[in-house]
């Protein structure tokens, strides 16, 4: 029974969303001691989205202080690490296991959550001139992980770059105009700055 109610949280997309969110967090667990899940992040209201999601779906109390939304509740943290895989360092977090079996469309909100999380656009689309410099892009330290997001956006019928390295971390991107605008409304965001810098981006395409 309790492998299905594992694999029924995956059915919901709040679940399948915070599985992507979280790679902005970490991870610290000393058995018997402590037992913690931190998502760090500068926007307060894409931390209180989140907060929402964990209290409602694991039925635990969550803490935002500095930044950093803090999940403390041993239950919910093993249920959370068990869900995801999630570890540290980043480098070695690969695509939880659970959703390697599902189907590209059912695998959007863990794209939403993966791009909320670790995705970028122009700080300031109205600025941005040239088209080349419209994109969308994915970011992660852990190159398993954005492969797996690049081929169901294949599926989806979008047309990323290949994945190179930018600084420190891996990158690909979508910079074709029309898959822009198949982004915002078919993947979306539920991060309330990306969201709008989103809006404000394929208004201008």
């Amino acid at each position: 029974m309790y492998i299905n109610y594992m694999n029924k949280l995956t059915e919901t997309e709040e679940v399948l969303y915070l599985l992507g969110a979280l790679r902005d967090g970490n991870i610290d667990i000393r058995t018997g001691k402590n037992y913690e899940i931190k998502i760090g992040q500068k926007c307060e209201g894409w931390l209180e989205k989140l907060k929402e999601i964990v209290e409602k779906s694991f039925r635990t109390k969550t803490h935002i202080s500095n930044h950093l939304l803090r999940i403390t509740n041993k239950e919910s943290v093993m249920k959370i690490k068990e869900l995801s895989d999630i570890t540290t360092p980043q480098e070695v977090w690969n695509t939880p296991r659970i959703l390697q079996n599902l189907d590209s469309n059912s695998l959007i909100p863990y794209i939403r959550g993966f791009w909320d999380a670790e995705g970028g656009l122009p700080k300031n689309p109205e600025v941005t001139k040239k088209s080349e410099e419209r994109y969308i892009s994915f970011h992660q330290k852990n190159r398993e992980s954005l492969e797996f997001i690049r081929k169901h956006l294949i599926n989806l019928g979008f047309h990323p770059t290949k994945i190179t390295i930018c600084g420190k971390v891996f990158e690909f991107r979508i910079c074709r105009r029309d898959e822009i605008k198949k982004f915002w409304k078919i993947i979306g965001s539920w991060h309330p700055e990306k969201r709008l810098r989103l809006e404000r981006l394929v208004s201008l395409l």
